[in-house]
């Protein structure tokens, strides 16, 4: 029998959450509304969730895509950000987040069931297609440092953060990552991220 998957949905608006919840319990998820910042936060460092969904404009003191850096700065699974107009400025913050996709209000039913199914399916199976050997490896090639911003990207955080967090320039963050992709044999973020999985590299 397959597991139950839990979502975080955080939204502010009561009659969108509701039924966001409806249409996902039908298909036996396991629903939980986190109707601001302070619960979102309590909820997901209490609690294990298989996906979030975020409306990016929270009326709160800080917008979904500032929150979803701070929650990935407690674990990292797979979200799903609600918009209700295609705003370039909010997009291309979000992308700093990876985000699996973007729904627009009013979301369609089906298109929302599809996207959470295939949001946590292709994360586990991301998870689940591990190398030790090569990973352990590859670990061996990257320095304290190169971990250390590996992490911090995997949280979805820009050179300029990662450089305030270790008292380095955006500039020579980016040549380390430069330098983690080389080793790596990536070009890509999402690779870099689910290397940080596959390795186990939290836990290191």
């Amino acid at each position: 029998m397959d597991t139950i998957k839990r979502v975080l949905i955080i939204e502010d608006e009561f009659i969108i959450a509701k039924d966001i919840k409806q249409v996902l319990k039908a298909s036996d998820y396991d629903v939980t509304i986190a109707n601001n910042v302070v619960k979102a936060i309590r909820l997901f460092d209490e609690e294990d969730f298989d996906c979030i969904i975020s409306d990016i404009n929270l009326n709160d003191e800080i917008d979904g895509i500032e929150l979803i850096h701070q929650l990935f700065n407690l674990k990292f699974v797979p979200v799903v950000f609600l918009t209700a107009y295609n705003d370039n400025q909010f997009l291309e913050r979000a992308k700093e987040t990876i985000p699996f996709a973007y729904l627009l209000k009013p979301f369609d039913e089906k298109q929302l069931l599809l996207t959470i199914d295939l949001a946590i399916l292709n994360f586990n199976k991301n998870k689940s297609v591990s190398n030790p050997t090569i990973s352990k490896n590859q670990l061996e090639t990257l320095t304290r440092r190169e971990k250390e911003i590996l992490i911090s990207l995997s949280t979805g955080k820009t050179s300029k953060e990662i450089g305030s967090i270790y008292h380095i320039s955006p500039l020579t963050v980016e040549k380390h990552k430069k330098n983690i992709k080389k080793k790596l044999n990536m070009s890509t973020v999402g690779e870099l991220i689910n290397f940080v999985f596959q390795s186990n590299l939290y836990s290191l």
